[in-house]
């Protein structure tokens, strides 16, 4: 007996769809193993661990430190809108760890809407953690805090 012409391309069909069945499946696979090892922890680079930089943490809190000092600052002004602050520095005190002092110059309006210039410090306590806290204000020579 022999096969018809179409009962020939009928079986020729059906391997192809079979051949593509596995194809899917072997592809399936792969992408599955791929996702297993990355949700396990297969991603692990060293080059991307962090080890924290001392002088980058000492940056950041001089920044944070000089721009809360400001604020403060700014909260004493009767006009702090036209507040401009020159010769600002940001300095941890060497006999208290965590502590910070910021002082500078403040040029601003005063009630009569003269422009003065100010000078000032402020000290901020970081030892409770990330939250510095005001520890003193002077302005113009006198104790505010």
């Amino acid at each position: 007996m022999e096969k018809s012409k179409e009962e020939i391309e009928r079986e020729k069909v059906v391997a192809k769809k079979i051949w593509y069945k596995r194809w899917y499946v072997i592809v399936f696979l792969v992408l599955g193993f791929i996702f297993m090892v990355k949700v396990m922890g297969g991603n692990y680079d060293s080059s991307t661990t962090t080890i924290p930089d001392p002088q980058k943490a000492t940056r950041e809190r001089e920044t944070i430190s000089i721009v809360f000092a400001k604020d403060v600052i700014r909260k004493t002004l009767k006009a702090p809108s036209t507040a401009k602050f020159v010769d600002v520095q940001a300095y941890e005190l060497s006999n208290e760890k965590d502590v910070w002092a910021v002082n500078g110059y403040v040029d601003s309006q005063n009630s009569f809407g003269a422009m003065i210039r100010s000078q000032w410090e402020v000290q901020l306590d970081y030892r409770d953690g990330k939250n510095g806290t005001v520890k003193s204000i002077f302005f113009d020579g006198e104790k505010m805090l």
